[in-house]
């Protein structure tokens, strides 16, 4: 929970939050979720590489795993990203606050499910700690994510207790997809990044600086042009 330091501020995982919009659903949320431990192939720097790059990690998911091919992640500038699956989902993103292996997360926007008679808008704070583990000589990374989520409907405040089983249900359900997109996507980076360039050359939704990142990341040498120019 956040932790009062002065007027004005607060901490979440140890880390000062001045956010007045995150500090807002932290302490007035409907419902919160300690979720289970995630945990996937991979190193702390490639994680963070990742994390850093919303919209390549979401285009890395979709083409890598089938359930996420309608999600879209761009970047607004100003640290803002939005996501929209073409569907169900559509809302902001942008990073609060970070420190060694923490972050912090404020995701505003809407949800529609049960065949769009459920609608349900408000905002959301999500924090993630994360360590790394070695088995052997393969490194593990997991993930401790826990969310906040508050409600703008005045009525499902009203009959949270219904609606708070089908909520549940739909985090864990998206939270499942999400994991297991990224199990893959960093099995993919950890086992075979070289494999996965020449695969990610070929997608047309792949800007060339991304690329050039990749390749730096990676320590991969220049192929020349992509394929089809």
């Amino acid at each position: 929970m956040l932790t009062p330091l002065a007027p004005g501020a607060s901490t979440l995982l140890g880390l000062p939050v001045n956010d007045a919009a995150t500090r807002a659903v932290v302490e007035g949320y409907t419902l919160a979720r300690q979720l289970k431990t995630v945990r996937f192939m991979g190193t702390i720097k490639t994680t963070e590489w990742v994390m850093d790059r919303p919209p390549l990690a979401a285009t890395l998911a979709r083409h890598l795993h089938q359930p996420l091919e309608r999600y879209r992640v761009t970047d607004k500038g100003n640290g803002t990203y939005t996501l929209d699956d073409q569907g169900a989902v559509r809302g902001s993103i942008r990073l609060i606050a970070r420190g060694v292996e923490r972050r912090i997360y404020f995701i505003e926007g809407e949800f529609r499910s049960l065949a769009y008679l459920l609608k349900l808008s408000g905002s959301m704070v999500f924090t993630l700690e994360y360590r790394e583990r070695w088995e052997g000589n393969e490194p593990y990374v997991e993930v401790d994510p826990q969310l906040f989520v508050r409600l703008d409907n005045v009525l499902a405040h009203g009959i949270l207790k219904i609606l708070a089983p089908l909520i549940h249900g739909v985090i864990d359900r998206r939270v499942a997809g999400l994991t297991v997109a990224a199990q893959v996507v960093s099995e993919r980076l950890t086992k075979d990044p070289r494999g996965l360039y020449r695969q990610i050359r070929t997608w047309p939704d792949v800007r060339a600086e991304d690329l050039a990142e990749y390749r730096t990341a990676f320590r991969i040498a220049d192929e020349g042009t992509r394929e089809g120019q």
